[in-house]
């Protein structure tokens, strides 16, 4: 698809073809050398902006400054990771996003658990496996036991019924007792919201926003090496240079209007 500067520089180059037949000719020598001033400059205006956005993005052999961004694509790579980290990721813009933000942030929300389910379920599911499993209690069993045994005063109806018989019965209690409470816990674990607030906890903010403005940094410099001189070049190009052919068009404009006014003053320059 032809851009619009491309268009522009073929309607003032059509009409500087224009001027030059008609300036031929003896009927139309008048017209045609109005047009032909106007076709010329607007001409050389268009095709001298053409030339200098193409001397933005590309080396031409033979003139000096052209390729500016690919030999200048270390510096405006820097550029890219300050203007995006001073003007995006401020420490005032961090605090004050925490600040907004805090109140209403549950932590837990951005964790999934086992099956995509809610990770404080999966939590106290594990944790109180292994918290409750035979080989943690029955040493605390026994021990309470023992202790009921030698200073309670029914240790000694207690031992009439025997100490292991005892033991099943507390063992089997605590185990009815643990699945029901479990049941309860998964309960409240379902609907449980990890807002600090709610907590009665405070984010750290000062090394909150340090630690994301450094981990920005680092992911920006790390990114941005790896980008060549054609990698810089492609993405500004893909930003401006579109908008760029404004400057051409323009150039073919104002030209147009300087060779207007120079037909127009010919006759008061000596």
């Amino acid at each position: 698809m032809i851009n619009k500067g491309t268009l522009s520089n073929l309607a003032s180059g059509t009409l500087l073809l224009t001027g030059l037949l008609l300036t031929a000719t003896e009927t139309a020598a008048a017209a045609g050398a109005m047009i032909l001033s106007i076709g010329l400059f607007a001409f050389s205006g268009g095709i001298t902006n053409t030339l200098a956005v193409k001397m933005l993005f590309d080396r031409i052999p033979g003139l000096a400054g052209s390729g500016v961004i690919q030999s200048r694509f270390a510096e405006i790579r820097e550029e890219i990771r300050r203007l995006i980290l001073d003007q995006f990721f401020t420490e005032e813009n961090l605090h004050q996003f925490l600040r907004e933000k805090t109140a209403e942030v549950d932590l837990l929300s951005y964790l999934k658990g086992e099956g995509g389910g809610s990770p404080a379920v999966t939590f106290v599911e594990t944790q109180w496996d292994q918290l409750t499993r035979p080989e943690v209690l029955d040493p605390l069993l026994d021990e309470q036991v023992e202790k009921i045994f030698e200073s309670s005063a029914l240790g000694g109806l207690l031992s009439l019924v025997g100490k292991d018989t005892i033991l099943d019965i507390v063992r089997t209690f605590v185990g009815s007792f643990t699945d029901s409470l479990k049941k309860k816990v998964l309960e409240t674990a379902r609907d449980f919201s990890a807002n600090p607030s709610t907590l009665g906890l405070e984010l750290d903010v000062e090394r909150l926003v340090a630690d994301i403005r450094r981990e920005v940094d680092s992911l920006l410099e790390r990114r941005l090496e790896d980008l060549s001189p054609q990698d810089v070049k492609c993405i500004i190009e893909d930003v401006i240079r579109k908008h760029l052919g404004w400057l051409v068009v323009w150039g073919n404009v104002f030209g147009g209007l300087i060779g207007l006014g120079a037909y127009l003053l010919r006759d008061f320059l000596p």
